[in-house]
C-alpha cells in the first residue's frame, strides 16, 4: 500500500464524517481510495445474475472499513467533485465487467453506474465512449442510471446529452422511481430505456392492503412503455412473489445478494454461482 506514513495523513483526512471536507475528499481520490462495489441484479423467474450495480465507497488505508455515499457524497455535490467520482466509478468497474463477462462466456452480462446532474455536460458522451472504448465494453452492456431528482435539477441540453448516449447504444434508466411528482413528464421528455422501481415501494409489499398492486401498477405502467423493470430492495420472499406475479422481470436486493468486492464477485462468477437459488414458495 506504500509508505505508512503516507497511508497515516490520508487515515487523518477521513477520520469522522465532520471533518471530512472538499480539500480531504479530493486528497482520498488523489490517494486511490475510490473503490467500487458490486450489487447483482437478477432474473427473477430463474435466479440468473445478468447485471451488476457499481456503488460507490471510500476505503480507509489503514482499518480497511468501506465507508458508504452517506459519508461523503454530500461534500462531493456541494464541492463539484461528484463528477469526477462518477468518471472514476466508471473507469474503476467498467474492466471489472469486462472480466465478468469473459468468464460467463457470452452470457449476458451489464454494468449499472449512477449519474449525477453534474456529469451531464457536452462532453459527457465522448467520455463514456472512450473509457468503455479502453475497457473494452459494448455500449449495451452499460446501463447509466439517473434519479429523477437529477432530471429534474434544471440545465441546459439535459435530453440532448442522454439522447447522444442513447443513440451510441448505451441503456439510460431512471433511478429511484415513482418516488417523483414528475416521473411521468421525465419519461415523456427523455430516452428511457429502463425503470428502477424504488425500494420504497417494494417495501410495502406485505405489510400494507395495496402494497402488491401499487408496485404491480408500476411493472405493468413500465413494460407498457418497453423498458426494462428492475424492482429494488427485496428483502423478503413475500416481495420477490408478489413481484413475480406482477411479472416483475429483473430485481435487486438483499434476498440475493449484498453488494460484493471485485475479488468476492469474480469468485462467485468462476465458480459457476452465476445462478442465484431463488427462495421456494411457501407450502399453501
Amino acid at each position: 500500500m506504500g509508505d505508512p506514513a503516507d497511508a497515516i495523513t490520508v487515515r487523518q483526512v477521513l477520520q469522522s464524517l465532520t471533518g471530512l471536507n472538499a480539500r480531504s475528499l479530493e486528497a482520498a481520490l488523489d490517494a486511490g481510495l475510490l473503490t467500487p462495489v458490486f450489487q447483482p441484479v437478477v432474473r427473477l423467474s430463474t435466479g440468473q445474475v445478468v447485471a451488476v450495480e457499481a456503488l460507490a465507497r471510500l476505503a480507509d488505508p489503514v482499518d480497511g472499513r468501506l465507508r458508504p455515499p452517506a459519508e461523503f457524497i454530500t461534500v462531493a455535490e456541494e464541492s463539484g467533485l461528484v463528477r469526477r467520482i462518477d468518471q472514476l466509478m466508471l473507469e474503476l468497474s467498467a474492466p471489472v465487467v469486462v472480466r465478468c463477462r469473459e468468464l460467463l462466456a457470452g452470457d449476458p452480462f451489464s454494468l449499472g453506474v449512477n449519474l449525477s446532474a453534474a456529469s451531464l455536460t457536452e462532453d459527457l458522451p465522448d467520455v463514456v465512449a472512450d473509457l468503455c472504448a479502453r475497457a473494452g465494453l459494448p455500449a449495451n452492456a452499460l446501463i447509466l442510471e439517473l434519479t429523477e431528482t437529477s432530471l429534474s435539477t434544471p440545465g441546459r441540453g439535459h435530453g440532448a446529452v442522454l439522447q447522444a448516449l442513447h443513440d451510441w447504444g448505451c441503456n439510460v434508466t431512471m433511478d429511484d422511481f415513482g418516488t417523483g411528482f414528475s416521473s411521468l413528464s421525465h419519461l415523456a421528455r427523455f430516452p428511457v430505456d429502463g425503470l428502477k422501481i424504488d425500494r420504497s415501494f417494494t417495501a410495502l409489499i406485505g405489510t400494507t392492503g395495496r402494497g402488491s398492486e401499487v408496485a404491480a401498477a408500476l411493472v405493468g405502467l413500465g413494460k407498457a412503455l418497453g423498458a426494462h423493470v428492475v424492482a429494488e430492495g427485496i428483502e423478503t420472499r413475500t416481495q420477490l412473489q408478489a413481484l413475480r406475479a406482477a411479472g416483475c422481470p429483473f430485481g435487486q436486493g438483499y434476498l440475493f445478494a449484498r453488494p460484493l468486492t471485485t475479488a468476492a464477485l469474480f469468485e462467485q462468477l468462476e465458480r459457476g454461482h452465476h445462478l442465484i437459488p431463488l427462495p421456494r414458495p411457501r407450502p399453501a
